[in-house]
């Protein structure tokens, strides 16, 4: 069930993700695909699931058993981390498609706004942010006060240090 539902998810995601881009090109046909914002969106997710991938591969080629035990947990912890970034990344990837789309419906030219999350909204990297709490929470009421917990913990409060810069201004296009 986990399986399929996944499958939906990054499914949905795709089409998705393509339809806002393909909206986005319509609607302002210049912009190189670096300055096209859907095709930014759509990165997101592709480096969450590529980082989890790559991780897993990186285990797989050096050999599961040649790992110490401690390492393996904290990979598996990190593992965790990226599992989350990936699934709020591919779910801010649909939130953003269909509002995109659904601005579309309504008008041709008026492209979609986005409204920030009250706090983390202002922080650089939000659903990192996000994914690293949700993690901590997860090893705290999985693990309690481990090694494991005191890794996510440092991991949390590196991105918060590195999210507490101001954001720059968004311009009036996005």
């Amino acid at each position: 069930m986990t399986f399929l539902l996944l499958t939906a998810l990054v499914l949905l995601a795709m089409v998705g993700g393509i339809a806002g881009i393909w909206i986005e090109r319509q609607r302002d046909p210049s912009p190189t695909p670096r300055g096209n914002p859907a095709m930014r969106d759509a990165l997101f997710p592709i480096a969450g699931w590529g980082s989890l991938f790559a991780l897993d591969t990186a285990v797989t080629l050096v050999g599961e058993q040649r790992l110490p035990m401690t390492l393996k947990y904290l990979l598996g912890t990190l593992a965790v981390l990226i599992f989350y970034y990936a699934v709020l990344a591919t779910l801010r990837l649909i939130y953003r498609s269909a509002r995109r789309i659904h601005a579309r419906l309504l008008s041709r030219d008026r492209p979609a706004r986005f409204r920030p999350l009250p706090v983390v909204g202002r922080l650089p990297f939000p659903t990192l942010f996000v994914s690293a709490a949700l993690a901590a929470l997860s090893v705290l009421l999985y693990d309690g006060f481990s090694l494991n917990f005191g890794f996510i913990a440092c991991i949390l409060a590196l991105i918060g240090l590195l999210c507490s810069t101001k954001r720059p201004a968004v311009d009036a296009k996005q």
